[in-house]
């Protein structure tokens, strides 16, 4: 019995679930016996996915009603948290089923959640399963890179540094090559906008390093193309500068060897000077 709960389990979180939107022949089957007057606005609605306000709302219910009926589709991916970091995206995700109409978005939302599955009369469970991570090119093709799996609280961490290592080692360049990251299968746990993640990213890391918890030279690094990056060279190079020259002051003081200076400092205006105190002579 144990045996059997563990596989049934196993199943369960083996497919992932899918967005919102409806297949357009689906929809249009469904739309071509909805009222002329909301035919056009439920057609649209219904393919992006997203629920209708006004006059047409109900209708388009009835016909979430039989586009469920028509399909084989028994789960949908919900997103109740998204928490973008300096270095990782984190999720917190939910899987609706055994929902009486197909769970539409309310306009203007990403990607559906909770109180989108409540009204389409769905159970909601935690989602705890696969979840495939790709990029997308400014082409629109898309590329797999790798698959995380979501924790017993529907919990998952996507690392930007590892889907950037992960293509650079197949020769693709790394994130900076592509347009948008998608976590889930078709995005459905999140689509992000890779330009303006880098921006909002070497924003933070800017404050951070004017609040002196990060490093110019890292950011200069990380960000070579920001307008900030200069600025932070500057900043690194200046930092460099005074450490070599405090150390220079702490050989002659007797504080630090002049072989330890030698071997922290490649290149000094204080090489030359420390190389006497250590025997040595810049070739």
């Amino acid at each position: 019995m144990a045996w059997l709960l563990v596989a049934g389990c196993a199943r369960l979180g083996g497919r992932e679930p899918v967005r919102g939107e409806i297949d357009p022949q689906v929809t249009a089957a469904v739309a071509a016996r909805v009222p002329e007057s909301c035919r056009a606005a439920v057609t649209t609605a219904m393919t992006a996915g997203e629920r209708l306000a006004g006059p047409c709302a109900t209708t388009q219910s009835r016909a979430a009603q039989e586009a469920l009926s028509a399909t084989r589709q028994r789960s949908f991916g919900l997103v109740d948290r998204t928490t973008v970091r300096l270095a990782s995206m984190g999720l917190v995700l939910s899987q609706a089923h055994l929902c009486r109409r197909w769970p539409l978005r309310a306009p203007g939302q990403a990607s559906l959640d909770v109180g989108a599955a409540r009204l389409a009369g769905c159970n909601v469970r935690r989602y705890v399963g696969p979840l495939a991570v790709s990029v997308s090119a400014s082409d629109g093709t898309s590329l797999p890179v790798m698959t995380v799996r979501s924790d017993q609280d529907g919990q998952v961490e996507v690392s930007f540094a590892e889907v950037d290592a992960l293509l650079r080692a197949r020769g693709r360049g790394g994130l900076g090559s592509f347009t948008a990251l998608l976590v889930g299968r078709d995005g459905w746990a999140a689509r992000v906008k890779l330009p303006e993640l880098r921006a909002q990213l070497a924003q933070w890391h800017a404050t951070w390093v004017g609040r002196g918890r990060g490093s110019p030279a890292l950011f200069a690094e990380l960000h070579p193309d920001d307008e900030a990056a200069a600025g932070m060279r500057t900043r690194a190079l200046e930092a460099s500068l005074k450490r070599q020259a405090e150390d220079a002051a702490a050989v002659d003081r007797g504080e630090l060897s002049a072989r330890r200076f030698l071997e922290r400092h490649a290149w000094s205006p204080y090489r030359s000077l420390v190389e006497q105190k250590d025997g040595r002579s810049s070739p």
